[in-house]
Parts: structure tokens; sequence; C-alpha cells
């Protein structure tokens, strides 16, 4: 195939989105150019001079000869109604390949190499495959500092932001691996103070439960960059799903292609994190690294490390970062689920409980107020449970809700499912440990949070007496098939372990 050769095909529209830009050639024709399946190629439309590239598929019945096939995404691109002809071309390999394969030799990538591969992650121009192969060399070879503060201002750049008239603007983030809703907890506390949060959060990946989902139990979280501005604003808080707004397209993709081998290299969750913060004006941000043999980071070590990056990188991208390292051993709160979660931090926040995961919401909103010079040092805890206990948080979060249309302004207000199964203690004994992880794979066998209604709520927790019979835990569900397939599990690993006076025995 010579360099530059071109045919004029005519249009075929499918309207389907794929969520890729994909064409669909005749194989007479994908040989003629030297394509095959998985190529790129440059399509121009004669009539309005648009033009993009594209990845193709290759048919031998399919599409007829001299025609290509575009699916929606495409069309919209090229403006492409159906009646034009278009000029087809293979396309030059990108420069960000090159770039990939030097990650993949443990080479280390300049500030301009990263931006090009973010830039065509974020553009659609890398495949798949080729995106994949550049979140593999990531997992394997890691960023450094440099190449992390490079990813950050890369993702910043690339997506969409929001500008404040008001100040200061805060944020927190975990990177996960705990049950709780702390966010639905801090964030009133917050906007609370005079303080502005725009949170917005994400949805469950392998937890029963992200702050999104348990939201969206109270009030609709697909909220627009406007409606994100126009209420922080008004109310002093938000809290959306950060997937509706497209403030990092790019590390959207990316989330998405880390999740099938549930990948999250270190370099690259400190980029997404701040990057995302940076987006929505944060000037102020409090990090919650929850550590424990449960969560995503299991020694106190590797966790202070990742701490120090969070505030490197944080200066280098324009903001203060505070990083606290929070107890993972234990569960945070009782509930694990869409609905009892969202319920769950309601009753806080109606002063109906306090416990670690209260503790520990005050605890961060005071980091927060502290950092930002909102109250002296040292009284910050103080000044967010004092402002829980006073319902000045209740009453903002119900502001929020009615701002964000909703209509669920009470515990009271969600019912869980009457479809439950209660899992009783077999022998007495004193609770030695709950397995964190195998509770939230009991309350995602059991539907959530897919199924709003379906988790777990546990009844006791480590250091209590249990006597045979008492009840540890009880699974909700939506579904008779998911329930029994939960139970089933539980059947065969039961998350609670409890004391023993014989350690060991020798013969």
């Amino acid at each position: 195939m010579a360099d530059g050769y071109s045919q004029d095909l005519k249009v075929k529209i499918f309207p389907i989105e794929t969520g890729k830009l994909i064409c669909v050639l005749n194989e007479v024709d994908a040989k003629e150019m030297g394509l095959f399946a998985g190529d790129r190629i440059e399509i121009s439309n004669k009539r309005n001079k648009k033009r993009c590239v594209a990845f193709i598929d290759v048919t031998r019945s399919a599409m007829p000869e001299n025609s290509i096939g575009l699916f929606q995404e495409v069309a919209d691109e090229l403006s492409a109604k159906g009646k034009e002809t278009l000029i087809v071309k293979a396309s030059a390999q990108l420069e960000s390949i090159d770039f990939i394969k030097k990650k993949m030799q443990k080479q280390k990538l300049s500030s301009p190499e990263i931006a090009a591969i973010v830039n065509d992650i974020a553009d659609q121009r890398l495949s798949d495959v080729e995106a994949a192969a550049f979140i593999s060399a990531v997992y394997i070879n890691g960023l450094d500092l440099d190449e992390t503060i490079y990813m950050a201002k890369a993702l910043i750049g690339q997506g969409k932001s929001i500008t404040f008239n008001k100040s200061p603007i805060v944020d927190k983030h975990s990177i996960g691996g705990c049950n709780g809703r702390a966010t639905m907890i801090i964030v009133p506390i917050v906007a609370s103070f005079g303080l502005y949060i725009p949170k917005t959060s994400s949805r469950s990946i392998t937890s029963a439960c992200g702050t999104a989902d348990a939201m969206e139990v109270l009030a609709p979280v697909n909220l627009s960059l406007s409606q994100v501005k126009e209420i922080t604003q008004r109310i002093g808080g938000v809290i959306s799903w950060g997937g509706a707004v497209d403030l990092a397209p790019a590390d959207d993709k990316i989330i998405r292609l880390e999740h099938p081998l549930l990948l999250d290299p270190e370099g690259q969750v400190i980029a997404s994190v701040l990057a995302k913060k940076a987006t929505v004006g944060s000037k102020f941000v409090v990090i919650d690294i929850p550590v424990g043999n449960y969560v995503k980071i299991k020694d106190k070590e590797k966790a202070m490390s990742m701490a120090r990056k969070f505030v490197q990188v944080g200066k280098e991208v324009g903001m203060e970062v505070e990083a606290v390292i929070t107890n993972g051993d234990e569960p945070s709160g009782l509930a694990f689920g869409p609905a009892m979660e969202a319920k769950y931090a309601m009753e806080i926040l109606e002063r109906k409980r306090f416990d670690n995961l209260a503790q520990k919401s005050c605890e961060l909103a005071g980091a927060l107020f502290e950092l930002a010079g909102a109250c002296k040092q040292g009284k910050g805890y103080e000044t967010a449970l004092g402002i829980l206990r006073s319902g000045k948080a209740l009453d903002k979060m119900k502001e929020i809700i009615k701002a964000q249309g909703g209509k669920i302004l009470s515990s009271e207000q969600i019912k869980l499912s009457e479809m439950k199964k209660e899992v009783i203690a077999k022998e007495d004994g004193v609770v030695d440990d709950i397995n964190i992880r195998e509770m939230t794979k009991i309350a995602r066998i059991a539907g959530a949070p897919a199924n709003k209604l379906a988790g777990v709520m546990l009844a006791k927790l480590e250091g209590d007496d249990v006597q045979k019979g008492d009840v540890l835990f009880t699974i909700y569900a939506e579904n008779r098939q998911k329930l029994a397939a939960a139970v089933e599990h539980v059947s065969k690993v039961l998350p609670y372990t409890f004391k023993r006076a014989i350690i060991s025995t020798v013969r």
C-alpha cells in the first residue's frame, strides 16, 4: 500500500452506541488498503471537512464493497447523515505507542510523553489493547514521583473544570476498602461551618457500596457540572456521582480498563484522585488511607510512603493535602450495602448513633477545618463534634438532599428489604475478628450495590460477648436466589472468628 493511498466509500450508519470510535469495512476494501481488524483509519467527510480517527472491524458480508459502516459515535464525530462519501485511509502509528513500549521496558517517561498517552486515551485514538498495555506497564514498573506529577497534570489539563466564586474549597477522599459512608456525614458537617465542599464521589467497583450508590438512595446524584457548582455555592456542599460530570475522561477510561483485573497502581491512584480534586477547584484536601489485613493497604510503612507522595503531588498541582492513616482492621459502622449505609449515615446525623464511623467522620472533618485554617490547631475534632451534636449537620444534609432533588429526609423513610436471613452463632465466645473483605463479598452476592436494598447489617463487633443462638449479622436481598447464594457462601466461609485460649499445641 502506498503512503497516502485512500478510497472514497459510501456511508451506512448503525445507530448503536459502543462507547468507542468503531467502523466496519468489507474485507475486499480492507485488503486494498492493507488493513486488518483492529487497525486505525483516518476518515474525512467530504461534505463538511470533519475528520476523525477510528478503529475498524472487517466483514465478508455485513458491509458491501466500496462502503463503510459507522457506529453512532463515529457518525457523530463526522456529523454524517448517511448520504455522504467519506475519504478513508490507513492512519499512521501514534507516537504514544512508542512511549508505551518505553514504559514496558522500564524506562522513565517525560511530561510530554505522558501527556501524549493521556490525550490519546481521552480522544479514543488508542485501542483498549494499547491502553491496557500502558496500564499493565505502570502496574508492573510503577510511576516514580516525577511521573506521578506528570500524570496528575496531564489528567487535569485534559478534562472539564469548575471555577468557584466562593472559598475556601475543600474536599476529602478515601482510597477505599472499608464500609461506612463517612462522606455523607463529613460533607454536611463541613458545609455547616462555612466551607465549600463539591464532593464528586464514585460508584462501587469492588465494595458493597460506593458513596454515590448510597447517596442515590436519598437523592439523584447524576448532576451536571453547572448543578454541582450552583448547589455548592448556594448550599455549601453537594454529593454527586463523579462519572456524570466528565472531569477527567482519560482517567475514567483508565479506571474502566483497570477494573477487570482489579489493578490500582499506586502512582496512578494518586494522580487520579488529585487530578479530580483539582478540577473542582479544591485547595485543601484530606486523604483517608485505611490500613488493615482486609483493605487495599496492608501495612503502615506502605501507607506512610503513599501519604507522603499524596502531599508532594498535591503541592505540585496547587493544593494543600493532609493524608491520614486510619484503622481498616474493623468495620466502619455496622452496615454494608446502599440502603443500609445511607440509613446508618442518616441515623448518625440524627444523633441516634455514635460509633467509630461517627468518630472517624468528625476527625476527618476536623482535619479539614484545621488544614483550611477555619479553626485553631487541635480544635478541629471538637468543632466538628459540636456541629454534629447541635443538629446543624442534619439540617444541612436535608438542604443538600432537597437541592439535589431528593425527598428522603430521615432514616425512618428508608425501608429495608423484608427478604432477609439471620446468621446465628453456633457457640459461645468473644468476637476476635471480622473479615471485612468476606463481609463485603456476602453483601455483593446478596445483590449489592446493584440492588439498593441488598446487603448486610452486623449485630456483633470485635470484643463483643456472644452466646450460642445470638444473631451475628443479617443478610438482606431483593431476590430469593441471591439470598440463598449468600447464605450458602456463609455456610462455607463465616467471616467471624472467636478468641481461643489455646493458641497451638505440640505433641
